[in-house]
């Protein structure tokens, strides 16, 4: 699967089990940012070892947003959009 795939496609019903799967595989995300974050804060002796963390946290970071947005636009959600403030 390519970066941000999952196996559902906007139009499939999701049973638990794939909700399961969605949330796993976001937390997983999350704890890729987290770990590499960590590693970033201990290597600051090393340039390029710092590089290659944080190319890793936005990897991570990049299929996290790809995710979030397939779900938002998923038909069988059943938590409403949050309201934007306009604020980043």
């Amino acid at each position: 699967m390519a970066i941000g795939e999952t196996a559902v496609s906007p139009g499939d019903e999701l049973s638990d089990e794939a909700w399961r799967a969605l949330i796993h595989d976001f937390r997983n995300l999350l704890a890729v940012i987290v770990n590499y974050s960590e590693l970033i804060a201990e290597e600051t002796e090393d340039p390029a070892a710092v590089k290659t963390d944080i190319l890793e946290v936005r990897t991570a970071a990049e299929r996290a947003i790809v995710l979030t947005d397939r779900l938002r636009r998923h038909p069988d959600r059943t938590a409403s959009e949050p309201e934007t403030t306009g604020a980043s």
